[in-house]
């Protein structure tokens, strides 16, 4: 028998190789694809490759994980620097989704799944562009889920990984440049492996919205209803984003050891 597709964007990074793995695991026919380092290219903000890549492959899933960061100023960053954040993370995932959906509902169903983020909740200083994206991929995810079931469509789902900060090359690349992207971070990131796993889980058992880990989400749920006292806690915040980068930087070097000294 032929095993379902399942395609996984970003698929040339840490969060995206991780889950290629798990889902190859799981049974699916896992196509990775990326602008380098896999096999297959596709670049999410062209809308036109998205469509023609979903119709080629038809997958039953399909992982709107590539993203970047542009931690910095929002007001002096480089016009290039926004519109790429903007580009990859929230035009790739609406091509994306948009490209899967459209292929899922003439070819018997499927589910697409989009990592946000906790910074879809809140607004996060030093990523406030990324922050702004992420929020516009659970509002887009929401949106058009409501849309879906409204025309009476039942067998495609969608759903949204709001991971905290995931140890990977994008989040760690920036450890020495910016505390204030860690302001809102829990002081352990998350491993790739607990995100791969709940898009597993997402996938066996679909919910519309998923945090990893889940007491993190219930916290930063809390704390966006009260704009003005996070405000008014700007200072608190850039002292844990100092020692979260410290706590972060020692739990990035403790990785790469325990990485060379698996490959060893």
């Amino acid at each position: 028998m032929t095993r379902p597709v399942a395609v996984v964007t970003g698929a040339g990074g840490g969060l995206g190789r991780v889950l290629v793995e798990s889902l190859d695991r799981e049974g699916f026919d896992v196509v990775g694809v990326d602008i380098s380092g896999t096999d297959r290219h596709l670049d999410v903000t062209d809308a036109a490759a998205c469509r023609s890549l979903a119709d080629e492959l038809r997958p039953r899933i399909w992982v709107n994980n590539a993203g970047v960061l542009g931690a910095g100023d929002a007001a002096t960053q480089p016009d290039e620097v926004v519109e790429r954040v903007i580009g990859v993370n929230l035009l790739g995932v609406i091509h994306g989704t948009r490209a899967a959906v459209d292929t899922m509902r003439r070819c018997g169903g499927g589910h697409v799944i989009s990592i946000a983020s906790l910074a879809s909740w809140v607004p996060v200083p030093g990523e406030a562009v990324y922050a702004a994206t992420k929020a516009g991929v659970l509002s887009f995810t929401l949106a058009l889920y409501a849309e879906l079931r409204a025309q009476g469509v039942r067998d495609v789902h969608l759903s949204a990984v709001c991971p905290d900060g995931v140890l990977t090359p994008m989040l760690t690349d920036v450890l020495d440049d910016d505390a204030l992207a860690l302001s809102f971070s829990a002081p352990r990131l998350v491993e790739p492996h607990q995100v791969a796993d709940r898009v597993v889980s997402l996938i066996n058992r679909p919910r519309l919205v998923s945090s990893v880990p889940h007491w993190r989400g219930a916290q930063v749920r809390l704390f966006s209803g009260m704009p003005d006292l996070m405000l008014r806690a700007a200072p608190v915040f850039t002292r844990i984003g100092l020692a979260n980068l410290a706590k972060a930087r020692a739990q990035a070097v403790g990785a790469t050891r325990s990485t060379r000294s698996g490959s060893a």
